[in-house]
C-alpha cells in the first residue's frame, strides 16, 4: 500500500532471477519479518536473519548491503504484490459498475492488508525511515494508477460525469481516501481494529465522494 517507497534498486547485491536466488531472497525476506514482529527493528540483525532464513551471512551480504536494504527490500516486495492482487481483481472484474467495482476493490486491498494487520502496521512504521521522497512519490502514483485503471474499466468510465480527463484526479482523491484512512487507523490504534467498521468507513467515504461528482 503504498507509502511504501523505498530505497530498493541502489541496495541490492544480486537480482534474484534464478530458481535459487529467487528463494534465498523471499527467505531473507520472510526471515526480516519474524525477526521484526518479535524484537522490533532496533533489535534485527544480520546474523539473526541469516540463521532465521537457514543461510550463511555470506549468502545475506550476496543480495543486500545491510539491514537497511533488506527493510526496503521487503516493503517493496510486499507492495509489489499487493498491486499485482489489485491489477488481477481489476482485469477479472472489468465492465462492472463504478461504484461495485470501487467497492469490490477496497475490499480486496483491506483484506489482504489486515489478513497480516500487526506486520503491515510495522511494516508502515518502518517506511518512514527507510523511504526517499522520489520512491515515495513513485509508489504513490503506482496505486493511483491502479485506481484509475479500474474507474477505466467500469462500465460507467465514459459517463458524462467521470469525463477521462478526470480519471487521474479521482483516481488520486480515492487512493488517499483508501491509503489515508487505512495507514492511520493501523499506525494510530493498532492491528487489533474494527476490521468491519475499518471496510465499512472506507467504502463509505469512497461512495460519497464518487456520488458527488
Amino acid at each position: 500500500m503504498p507509502a511504501q517507497g523505498v530505497r530498493v534498486s541502489s541496495a541490492t547485491r544480486r537480482k534474484p532471477r534464478q530458481s535459487r536466488a529467487r528463494v534465498s531472497s523471499e527467505a531473507l525476506q520472510e526471515a526480516f519479518v519474524r525477526v521484526l514482529m518479535e524484537r522490533g527493528y532496533a533489535g534485527v540483525t544480520i546474523r539473526e536473519v541469516a540463521a532465521v532464513a537457514g543461510v550463511g551471512v555470506g549468502t545475506f551480504y550476496e543480495y543486500v548491503a545491510n539491514k537497511q536494504a533488506l527493510a526496503a527490500l521487503t516493503i517493496h516486495m510486499r507492495v509489489k504484490r499487493l498491486a499485482q492482487a489489485m491489477s488481477d481483481y481489476v482485469s477479472a472484474h472489468r465492465g462492472e459498475p463504478m461504484l461495485v467495482l470501487v467497492q469490490g476493490l477496497i475490499d480486496e486491498q483491506l483484506d489482504r492488508v489486515m489478513d497480516e494487520a500487526a506486520v503491515w502496521a510495522a511494516l508502515f512504521m518502518l517506511e518512514r525511515q527507510v523511504s526517499s521522497p522520489d520512491a515515495y512519490r513513485k509508489h504513490y502514483d503506482q496505486f493511483v494508477a491502479l485506481w484509475g485503471e479500474a474507474l477505466l474499466a467500469s462500465g460507467q468510465a465514459s459517463a458524462p460525469s467521470l469525463a477521462p480527463a478526470r480519471v487521474p484526479v479521482v483516481a488520486r482523491m480515492v487512493h488517499t481516501l483508501v491509503y489515508g484512512w487505512v495507514t492511520q487507523c493501523l499506525l494510530t490504534q493498532g492491528p487489533a481494529l474494527d476490521r468491519a467498521a475499518l471496510h465499512a468507513e472506507v467504502k463509505r467515504a469512497a461512495q460519497a465522494y464518487l456520488a458527488a461528482l
